[in-house]
Protein backbone atom coordinates (compact mmCIF):
# COMPACT_ATOMS: atom_id res chain seq x y z
CA UNK A 1 0.00 0.00 0.00
CA UNK A 2 1.27 3.29 -1.02
CA UNK A 3 1.33 6.06 1.90
CA UNK A 4 2.14 9.96 2.01
CA UNK A 5 5.42 9.08 3.85
CA UNK A 6 6.69 6.27 1.87
CA UNK A 7 10.43 6.44 0.86
CA UNK A 8 12.57 5.46 -1.72
CA UNK A 9 15.15 3.73 0.41
CA UNK A 10 17.48 3.64 -2.21
CA UNK A 11 17.77 7.21 -2.91
CA UNK A 12 17.83 7.31 1.17
CA UNK A 13 20.64 5.65 1.54
CA UNK A 14 22.49 7.00 -1.64
CA UNK A 15 21.87 10.81 1.06
CA UNK A 16 23.24 8.75 3.77
CA UNK A 17 26.05 8.10 2.15
CA UNK A 18 25.35 4.07 2.83
CA UNK A 19 26.90 2.82 -0.56
CA UNK A 20 23.81 0.70 -1.76
CA UNK A 21 24.58 -2.53 -3.49
CA UNK A 22 21.72 -4.01 -6.25
CA UNK A 23 21.95 -6.20 -9.40
CA UNK A 24 20.03 -6.89 -12.58
CA UNK A 25 17.24 -8.87 -12.87
CA UNK A 26 16.84 -11.15 -16.15
CA UNK A 27 14.69 -14.24 -14.94
CA UNK A 28 11.15 -12.74 -15.10
CA UNK A 29 10.39 -13.97 -11.85
CA UNK A 30 8.73 -12.32 -9.00
CA UNK A 31 9.97 -15.04 -6.37
CA UNK A 32 13.68 -14.24 -7.14
CA UNK A 33 13.16 -10.58 -6.79
CA UNK A 34 11.59 -11.34 -3.05
CA UNK A 35 13.98 -13.86 -2.33
CA UNK A 36 16.90 -11.53 -3.48
CA UNK A 37 15.20 -8.91 -0.93
CA UNK A 38 15.40 -11.34 1.73
CA UNK A 39 19.27 -11.89 0.77
CA UNK A 40 20.04 -8.04 1.55
CA UNK A 41 20.48 -6.27 -1.44
CA UNK A 42 19.27 -2.83 -1.60
CA UNK A 43 17.22 -2.74 -4.97
CA UNK A 44 17.15 -4.28 -8.32
CA UNK A 45 17.28 -3.08 -11.95
CA UNK A 46 14.43 -5.20 -13.45
CA UNK A 47 15.89 -5.19 -17.18
CA UNK A 48 13.78 -4.42 -19.83
CA UNK A 49 16.51 -3.76 -22.42
CA UNK A 50 18.69 -7.59 -22.19
CA UNK A 51 15.92 -9.51 -20.95
CA UNK A 52 12.40 -10.57 -22.88
CA UNK A 53 10.63 -8.74 -19.36
CA UNK A 54 8.26 -5.79 -20.44
CA UNK A 55 5.90 -3.81 -18.79
CA UNK A 56 3.50 -6.35 -17.37
CA UNK A 57 6.13 -8.68 -16.11
CA UNK A 58 8.23 -5.42 -14.59
CA UNK A 59 4.98 -4.98 -12.76
CA UNK A 60 4.35 -8.26 -10.84
CA UNK A 61 8.65 -7.77 -9.93
CA UNK A 62 7.83 -4.00 -8.62
CA UNK A 63 5.14 -5.57 -6.23
CA UNK A 64 7.39 -8.48 -5.54
CA UNK A 65 10.02 -5.74 -4.42
CA UNK A 66 7.63 -3.53 -2.32
CA UNK A 67 7.09 -7.06 -0.63
CA UNK A 68 10.79 -7.98 -0.16
CA UNK A 69 11.55 -4.55 1.39
CA UNK A 70 13.88 -4.32 -2.07
CA UNK A 71 13.72 -0.72 -4.05
CA UNK A 72 12.59 -1.63 -7.65
CA UNK A 73 14.36 0.09 -10.16
CA UNK A 74 14.45 -0.59 -14.00
CA UNK A 75 16.41 -0.37 -17.11
CA UNK A 76 13.90 0.88 -20.00
CA UNK A 77 14.42 -0.96 -23.85
CA UNK A 78 14.53 2.40 -25.15
CA UNK A 79 14.53 6.01 -25.28
CA UNK A 80 10.65 6.59 -25.86
CA UNK A 81 7.86 8.18 -24.34
CA UNK A 82 5.95 4.85 -23.73
CA UNK A 83 8.82 2.99 -22.72
CA UNK A 84 9.66 5.46 -20.07
CA UNK A 85 5.44 5.97 -18.77
CA UNK A 86 4.26 2.63 -18.38
CA UNK A 87 7.56 1.28 -15.97
CA UNK A 88 6.56 4.63 -14.31
CA UNK A 89 2.76 4.07 -13.83
CA UNK A 90 3.28 0.29 -12.80
CA UNK A 91 5.81 1.81 -9.90
CA UNK A 92 9.38 1.92 -10.58
CA UNK A 93 11.42 4.07 -8.22
CA UNK A 94 13.96 4.57 -10.88
CA UNK A 95 14.50 4.67 -14.28
CA UNK A 96 18.18 3.28 -15.63
CA UNK A 97 18.16 4.58 -19.49
CA UNK A 98 21.05 3.10 -21.70
CA UNK A 99 22.30 4.04 -25.08
CA UNK A 100 21.62 8.26 -24.49
CA UNK A 101 24.01 10.05 -26.64
CA UNK A 102 23.50 13.77 -26.15
CA UNK A 103 21.95 16.48 -23.87
CA UNK A 104 18.95 16.47 -25.92
CA UNK A 105 18.36 13.08 -25.56
CA UNK A 106 18.64 13.68 -21.62
CA UNK A 107 15.94 16.58 -21.87
CA UNK A 108 13.81 14.58 -23.72
CA UNK A 109 13.80 12.04 -20.93
CA UNK A 110 13.19 14.49 -18.39
CA UNK A 111 10.13 16.00 -20.04
CA UNK A 112 8.74 12.07 -20.08
CA UNK A 113 9.43 10.96 -16.95
CA UNK A 114 9.30 14.10 -14.22
CA UNK A 115 5.88 16.36 -13.53
CA UNK A 116 5.95 19.91 -14.35
CA UNK A 117 6.95 22.32 -13.43
CA UNK A 118 10.27 20.25 -14.11
CA UNK A 119 9.34 18.52 -16.74
CA UNK A 120 5.98 17.15 -18.78
CA UNK A 121 5.15 13.68 -17.39
CA UNK A 122 1.91 12.71 -18.36
CA UNK A 123 -0.60 12.82 -15.55
CA UNK A 124 -2.98 9.31 -14.99
CA UNK A 125 -3.93 7.35 -11.97
CA UNK A 126 -2.24 3.58 -11.94
CA UNK A 127 -0.87 1.06 -9.84
CA UNK A 128 1.48 3.85 -8.87
CA UNK A 129 -0.87 5.19 -6.72
CA UNK A 130 -3.68 3.07 -6.18
CA UNK A 131 -5.15 4.11 -9.15
CA UNK A 132 -5.80 7.59 -7.57
CA UNK A 133 -7.28 6.08 -4.14
CA UNK A 134 -4.48 5.52 -1.84
CA UNK A 135 -2.08 8.81 -1.36
CA UNK A 136 -4.87 11.39 -0.59
CA UNK A 137 -2.94 14.17 -2.70
CA UNK A 138 -4.64 16.83 -4.79
CA UNK A 139 -2.88 16.96 -8.38
CA UNK A 140 0.26 19.12 -7.79
CA UNK A 141 1.24 17.20 -4.28
CA UNK A 142 0.90 13.96 -6.19
CA UNK A 143 3.18 15.11 -8.97
CA UNK A 144 5.41 16.92 -6.21
CA UNK A 145 6.09 13.48 -4.40
CA UNK A 146 6.85 11.21 -7.61
CA UNK A 147 9.17 14.47 -8.71
CA UNK A 148 11.19 13.72 -5.06
CA UNK A 149 10.92 10.13 -5.14
CA UNK A 150 11.28 8.80 -8.46
CA UNK A 151 14.87 9.14 -9.98
CA UNK A 152 16.01 9.48 -13.74
CA UNK A 153 19.37 7.56 -14.50
CA UNK A 154 20.98 7.94 -17.99
CA UNK A 155 23.59 5.90 -18.42
CA UNK A 156 27.19 7.08 -19.90
CA UNK A 157 28.19 3.82 -22.23
CA UNK A 158 28.64 5.92 -25.51
CA UNK A 159 31.62 7.42 -26.53
CA UNK A 160 29.26 10.67 -27.22
CA UNK A 161 27.68 11.00 -23.76
CA UNK A 162 30.96 10.67 -21.60
CA UNK A 163 31.99 13.90 -24.45
CA UNK A 164 29.53 15.37 -23.10
CA UNK A 165 29.02 14.16 -19.16
CA UNK A 166 29.20 17.67 -17.14
CA UNK A 167 26.82 19.38 -19.58
CA UNK A 168 24.56 15.82 -19.30
CA UNK A 169 25.08 15.82 -15.29
CA UNK A 170 23.72 19.09 -15.09
CA UNK A 171 20.68 18.96 -16.41
CA UNK A 172 17.95 19.58 -14.05
CA UNK A 173 15.83 16.24 -12.86
CA UNK A 174 18.63 14.17 -13.29
CA UNK A 175 19.24 12.12 -10.24
CA UNK A 176 22.25 10.30 -11.16
CA UNK A 177 24.66 8.68 -13.96
CA UNK A 178 24.88 5.00 -14.27
CA UNK A 179 27.84 3.61 -15.98
CA UNK A 180 27.84 0.52 -18.10
CA UNK A 181 31.31 -0.28 -18.54
CA UNK A 182 31.35 -3.05 -21.02
CA UNK A 183 29.95 -0.87 -23.81
CA UNK A 184 31.47 2.29 -22.88
CA UNK A 185 34.90 0.46 -23.23
CA UNK A 186 33.69 -0.85 -26.80
CA UNK A 187 32.64 2.67 -27.68
CA UNK A 188 36.22 3.61 -26.70
CA UNK A 189 37.88 0.96 -29.12
CA UNK A 190 39.12 -0.84 -25.61
CA UNK A 191 36.43 -3.31 -24.92
CA UNK A 192 36.53 -5.15 -21.57
CA UNK A 193 39.72 -3.39 -21.18
CA UNK A 194 38.69 -2.28 -17.53
CA UNK A 195 42.47 -1.68 -16.69
CA UNK A 196 43.17 0.96 -19.32
CA UNK A 197 44.54 4.59 -18.35
CA UNK A 198 41.86 6.02 -20.49
CA UNK A 199 39.01 4.33 -19.05
CA UNK A 200 40.21 4.73 -15.19
CA UNK A 201 40.16 8.34 -16.53
CA UNK A 202 36.52 8.75 -18.07
CA UNK A 203 35.52 7.01 -14.42
CA UNK A 204 37.53 9.62 -12.18
CA UNK A 205 35.60 12.47 -15.14
CA UNK A 206 32.52 11.12 -14.87
CA UNK A 207 32.74 10.54 -10.32
CA UNK A 208 33.79 14.19 -10.89
CA UNK A 209 30.87 15.83 -13.11
CA UNK A 210 28.63 13.90 -10.92
CA UNK A 211 30.11 15.65 -7.51
CA UNK A 212 30.18 18.87 -8.85
CA UNK A 213 27.05 18.66 -9.51
CA UNK A 214 25.58 16.86 -6.14
CA UNK A 215 24.01 14.09 -7.94
CA UNK A 216 25.16 10.36 -7.37
CA UNK A 217 27.46 7.85 -9.80
CA UNK A 218 26.82 4.14 -9.75
CA UNK A 219 27.95 1.73 -11.74
CA UNK A 220 28.21 -2.44 -12.48
CA UNK A 221 30.81 -4.92 -12.62
CA UNK A 222 30.28 -8.56 -12.15
CA UNK A 223 33.79 -8.73 -9.93
CA UNK A 224 33.53 -8.09 -6.40
CA UNK A 225 37.26 -6.94 -5.82
CA UNK A 226 36.42 -4.35 -9.00
CA UNK A 227 33.15 -3.47 -6.76
CA UNK A 228 35.09 -2.82 -4.24
CA UNK A 229 37.71 -0.70 -6.13
CA UNK A 230 34.72 1.31 -7.81
CA UNK A 231 33.19 2.63 -4.08
CA UNK A 232 36.95 3.38 -3.38
CA UNK A 233 36.91 5.50 -6.48
CA UNK A 234 33.97 7.68 -5.56
CA UNK A 235 30.70 5.48 -6.55
CA UNK A 236 27.95 5.68 -4.67
CA UNK A 237 26.29 2.66 -5.72
CA UNK A 238 27.13 -0.63 -7.55
CA UNK A 239 25.16 -2.92 -9.43
CA UNK A 240 26.90 -6.49 -9.02
CA UNK A 241 26.30 -9.10 -11.45
CA UNK A 242 22.43 -10.48 -12.37
CA UNK A 243 19.88 -13.29 -10.68
CA UNK A 244 20.89 -15.88 -13.16
CA UNK A 245 24.63 -15.28 -11.96
CA UNK A 246 23.91 -15.58 -8.76
CA UNK A 247 21.43 -19.04 -9.34
CA UNK A 248 24.61 -20.51 -11.64
CA UNK A 249 27.54 -19.14 -9.24
CA UNK A 250 25.57 -20.52 -5.99
CA UNK A 251 24.86 -23.92 -7.07
CA UNK A 252 28.48 -24.54 -8.75
CA UNK A 253 29.50 -23.58 -5.03
CA UNK A 254 27.48 -25.40 -3.41
CA UNK A 255 27.97 -28.66 -5.91
CA UNK A 256 31.04 -28.60 -6.05
CA UNK A 257 31.95 -28.00 -2.20
CA UNK A 258 29.44 -31.34 -1.84
CA UNK A 259 31.69 -33.23 -4.55
CA UNK A 260 34.85 -32.20 -3.13
CA UNK A 261 33.61 -33.83 0.11
CA UNK A 262 32.55 -37.27 -1.26
CA UNK A 263 35.85 -37.54 -3.23
CA UNK A 264 37.38 -39.40 -0.94
CA UNK A 265 34.67 -41.97 -0.37
CA UNK A 266 34.68 -42.23 -4.25
CA UNK A 267 38.84 -43.30 -3.99
CA UNK A 268 38.21 -45.61 -1.45
CA UNK A 269 34.53 -47.56 -3.56
CA UNK A 270 37.15 -47.72 -6.16
CA UNK A 271 40.41 -49.12 -4.62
Amino acid sequence: MISSDTKNSFKEKILAGQKPIGTFCELMSENVVEALGNAGLDYIIIDNEHSPIEAETTLTMVRAAEHGGITPLARVREISRPAVLKLLDVGVQGLIVPNVKTVKDVKQLVSWSKYAPIGNRGFSGSRKDGWGFTLGMDVPDTMAYFNERVLLIPQCETAEALESIEDIVAVKGVDGIFVGPYDLTIAMGIPGNFEHPDFIAALSRIVAACRKEEKFAMIFTGNRSAAVEYFKKGFDSVAYSMDAAFLVNGCRNEIGSIRDMILPMLWNSIL
